[in-house]
């Protein structure tokens, strides 16, 4: 199916859907089509046949992504009592229960630092006509430029990419940006590259607490 072709059955979709047309996917949908970068939903992907059941998943996931309000939850695994041993055989720490609680907290907490930066940048990116890929919904890459001319993935540090996700990206011309070295502990916000915005670590704090405290 052409690309015309597939952009008819992603408005049939958002409108069986009853969602306003969000103009920002006809971009994603453009680079996906041109890269063949879609990425597979289970089983699903969007060739032949599939392509309605597809493309309603995948739309459904975007809006999805976009409207999700970001929530601090506690881990769910159950924790490893020998853990605990360990932390005071080796470490010699005491009140477990607390070391234990603070961090399965700090834990949490990573978890959230992906999206929240994600969506830091979105909110500095996209009035300068970018796109924010919400929802995993472009293999390696979370914005493109509104012309496409420019692919962007971001990473929290720069040893949180897998293997196959590197292997992905190899030649093509998607740009690779990471806040914060693994080693150094340094933050790399001045090579961001896109320099038409202003991107800082503590702009970066203030809107993690404005996040939190719109929740409230």
């Amino acid at each position: 199916m052409n690309f015309e072709g597939l952009l008819e059955v992603a408005h049939n979709i958002v409108r069986s859907l009853n969602r306003p047309w969000d103009g920002r996917l006809e971009v994603i949908l453009r680079y996906c089509a041109e890269h063949r970068a879609f990425p597979k939903i289970g089983r699903l992907s969007p060739e032949g046949e599939d392509l309605p059941t597809y493309l309603k998943l995948y739309i459904t996931r975007y809006y999805g992504a976009r409207e999700q309000r970001l929530e601090f939850r506690a881990v769910g695994t159950t924790p490893d009592p020998a853990v605990d041993v360990i932390l005071q055989a080796f470490a010699g720490l005491r009140d477990l229960s607390v070391v234990s609680e603070h961090h399965r907290q700090s834990m949490a907490a990573e978890n959230l630092l992906g999206q929240l930066l994600e969506r830091y940048i979105a909110e500095q990116l996209e009035p300068q006509g970018w796109v924010w890929c919400a929802g995993n919904t472009v293999r390696s890459v979370d914005f493109l430029s509104g012309d496409l001319s420019t692919a962007l993935q971001v990473k929290n540090r720069d040893n949180s990419e897998n293997s196959s996700s590197s292997a992905i990206r190899q030649g093509t011309s998607i740009k690779k940006w990471h806040r914060i070295n693994s080693k150094t502990g340094k933050t790399n916000w001045p090579s961001f590259p896109v320099k038409e915005v202003s991107l800082s670590e503590e702009g970066f704090h203030r809107y993690i607490e404005a996040y939190a405290n719109s929740l409230k």
